[in-house]
């Protein structure tokens, strides 16, 4: 299958927003074998948008369209596909139903051109919008598919993985393919450690992927189903973790935060002296169980700049956990070019160092994903 990716917006064109959604679509439809064989971006234009549909038409199988599904008076990518398709706009009364609740939730008045968000092409099967108001559509048209998915990523990511590609797999003939995500451990390692079973691959194949701060493996099976490509890549899944399965943190599309929280069960609190709370903020996202108590930045009345490195540590672990009433204390500290990391439990103070530029910016960046790499590991 051949297919266009057209990402329909203004505000690309003018470079306000990155188009990360084509990145992602190419990712997810590369894997289940698939050829991405063109990315185009085109503004709020239905006269440019209906020229460049048309072409993609008559040279690939497939067009996904991302964006322009919203209420305003430049969300006109449904309206140019019906007119090319020689189709009717409909109101999708479920849609409908959960727009107007929303509003009604809200407490705020719902203006009529929300309506709009609801329209979908004669036809057309619904893509359900589980995170936002419009739905988006699959169109069979004569031996061509088209696609229309919204334009935020939130609600673009989990439509296109979980709404469109089974529409994309259907027939005799399925790819699928799962992402083993590892971190802590370099791609080279990785490589050495599964020499072997890289070099024998044949169904499934195995690609290792280099990633920040940690490397992925992307094993990928052909089957006439996707529980027949899922049995293929039990196996070869078992042996490679079987070898490298402690840098291992999960599947798919989890985040190392995400992975993290979902291993706690104890309460703890951090001191911050190097990521101006953003390492917070990323675990803080996934802590369904409110693990996560609170959070301190660092300040000099909480410590003594001339004591040892190790001092401070506990010092600020146990002023974090007391303030907190947590049962475990996560002091971050910098000197110089070292980031220290103390993780206080019970009277047990741990501590690790890593190596750092002193370029704040970087600093703040990777120490985040150095932390998460060596927490998740210690709370195995």
């Amino acid at each position: 299958m051949n297919i266009s990716i057209i990402a329909v917006g203004s505000e690309l064109l003018l470079g306000q927003i990155v188009n990360t959604n084509g990145q992602y679509l190419s990712k997810l439809l590369n894997g289940v074998g698939h050829n991405v064989v063109e990315h185009s971006v085109i503004g709020d234009n239905p006269q440019r948008l209906e020229r460049v549909v048309n072409q993609a038409l008559t040279q690939y199988d497939t067009v996904i369209l991302t964006g322009g599904l919203g209420p305003t008076k430049d969300d006109l990518t449904k309206h140019t596909v019906a007119k090319i398709l020689g189709r009717e706009l409909v109101i999708d009364e479920h849609a409908l139903n959960y727009i107007e609740s929303y509003f009604r939730e809200q407490d705020i008045d719902m203006t009529p051109n929300n309506r709009q968000q609801a329209l979908v092409i004669e036809g057309a099967s619904i893509l359900e919008n589980k995170v936002g108001m419009a739905p988006g559509m699959f169109v069979n048209h004569g031996d061509k598919k088209i696609a229309l998915l919204p334009g935020p990523p939130k609600e673009m990511q989990p439509m296109a993985k979980h709404e469109l590609l089974p529409h994309l797999l259907n027939g005799e003939h399925t790819i699928f393919s799962e992402l083993l995500r590892f971190a802590g451990i370099g791609e080279s390692k990785i490589e050495t450690e599964l020499m072997d079973l890289i070099d024998q691959q044949t169904n499934p194949t195995i690609a290792p992927l280099a990633g920040t701060h940690e490397v992925n493996i992307r094993l990928t099976a052909n089957g006439t189903s996707q529980q027949a490509c899922k049995d293929l890549i039990a196996p070869v899944k078992a042996s490679i973790l079987n070898r490298i399965g402690n840098y291992y943190y999960g599947s798919d599309d989890i985040l190392l935060e995400q992975a993290f929280m979902s291993l706690v069960n104890e309460t703890f609190a951090i001191y911050d002296g190097v990521t101006d709370g953003e390492l917070y903020s990323r675990m803080k996202n996934f802590d369904e169980s409110q693990m996560l108590r609170g959070m301190l930045p660092h300040h000099s009345q909480f410590i003594n700049e001339h004591d040892t490195i190790e001092s401070q540590l506990s010092m600020t672990a146990q002023i974090i956990r007391d303030f907190y009433n947590a049962k475990v204390g996560i002091s971050i500290l910098s000197e110089v070019d070292t980031v220290y990391l103390g993780i206080l439990k019970g009277d047990n103070l741990t501590i690790q160092s890593f190596k750092m530029t002193r370029k704040r910016n970087l600093m703040k960046s990777r120490t985040q994903n150095y932390v998460l790499i060596r927490l998740l590991n210690l709370f195995k």
